[in-house]
């Protein structure tokens, strides 16, 4: 598995919990949840920088 499929994957993860966990009708479960769906946002969306490169292609 490389480094973006393992960030994104556990971006994703982060963010579900953090979505479900933000159900609950307490105030401190809202703003854990919160930050971890932020946090899995930023892990999903920082796994963008490790994708591979185009390269150009010369026929």
């Amino acid at each position: 598995m490389t480094k973006t499929m393992i960030m994104f994957s556990t971006g994703s993860i982060m963010l579900m919990a953090g979505m479900y966990i933000s159900t609950y009708l307490s105030t401190f479960a809202v703003a854990v949840g919160t930050a971890l769906a932020v946090a899995g946002g930023w892990f999903m969306g920082s796994s963008a920088f490790f994708l591979p490169k185009p390269t150009k292609k010369s026929n």
